[in-house]
């Protein structure tokens, strides 16, 4: 079981065909409102890839809740997720003409989100405890004290780039990043962006995803490098929140961290050949299905072709 504490947001999705400059103003080509948040997406990634998932988090006593937790109602246990007398969380989402995003966040009630609600009976049922980063940074720093404590894998996406003591990095069992949070955290450890440079600053394992060029890993000493799934990007809002979803779902499962990773590339892949976010995710039949695409449609030299899901 996947315990997740985490973000719930609503997303307001604007489609650009460029990103506007400083003082511009564009008028953007169509416009969605989705439910959203890095806790929600990831949770909602491993519940859809097949994993018993429980959600830790809160939204708050206003219409938008409701559109925050629409899509995981039936599929995660929300139980814990807890209101607040603030806002829910929202993001602005502007994606262009080449599938890119920018993103900005008010975190409303998921800074009043209490790890607490993630009791000791329910972290001591739970296989992996995954955070992140859009949450108060005492409560999740908390939880991963307790998770150390209690011997519970723990997966943190320091997402976004939040400065934290390296001996608080430490505790977890998998860092994961991508390439600006790499940047921004071996600025900080002073040392390379690279999985494996950071892995060997804080003494923990590191996946730093790669966009279009993969991931790579460096864990328990092994180093492990993944490709991407080629394939026509239609947005990657979600992209990062799925891998990391599919990626815990299949060490739940007991898969190796190398094929847990190729799992969770290819899941992402489908993931930016769709537009929105959590409308993005697939679930775990569809991953399977462009596994084998994947492994049996190759040209002759070997290289993936580029591959369009239905």
């Amino acid at each position: 079981m996947i315990v997740t504490f985490g973000s719930i947001n609503v997303d307001f999705v604007f489609s650009v065909a460029a990103m506007p400059q400083p003082a511009q103003t564009l008028l953007a080509t169509s416009f969605r409102t989705e439910a959203g948040g890095k806790g929600a997406n990831q949770v909602l990634a491993a519940a859809r890839d097949g994993s018993e998932v429980v959600m830790v988090g809160a939204v708050g006593d206003d219409p938008l809740a409701e559109v925050a937790m629409k899509n995981l109602a039936g599929i995660v246990d929300i139980r814990r997720v807890e209101r607040a007398p603030v806002p829910t969380g929202c993001a602005s989402i502007l994606i262009d003409g080449e599938g890119r995003n920018m993103i900005a966040v008010a975190a409303g009630a998921n800074l009043a989100a209490s790890s607490d609600a993630l009791n000791d009976d329910l972290l001591g049922r739970a296989d992996i405890v995954l955070m992140q980063m859009e949450n108060d940074r005492e409560e999740t720093a908390k939880l991963m004290r307790r998770a150390r404590n209690a011997g519970k894998m723990s997966i943190v996406n320091l997402a976004p780039a939040v400065r934290l003591e390296p001996s608080l990095l430490s505790l977890c069992d998998l860092l994961v990043v991508n390439e600006d949070e790499a940047a921004a955290l071996a600025d900080w450890l002073d040392c390379g962006p690279s999985a494996s440079e950071i892995a060997r600053r804080l003494n923990t394992g590191v996946l730093r995803t790669l966009g279009g060029d993969g991931a790579e890993a460096c864990f328990k000493g092994e180093e492990i490098r993944v490709s991407a799934m080629p394939i026509d990007v239609v947005d990657t809002t979600a992209a990062g929140d799925c891998f990391v979803g599919v990626l815990a779902s299949a060490l739940d499962r007991g898969l190796p961290l190398e094929a847990a990773m190729q799992r969770a590339a290819v899941a992402a892949g489908i993931a930016c050949s769709r537009a929105g976010s959590q409308a993005s995710i697939p679930v775990g039949e569809e991953t399977d299905r462009m596994m084998i695409l994947q492994s049996t449609d190759r040209h002759a030299d070997g290289r993936a072709r580029l591959i369009r899901p239905l």
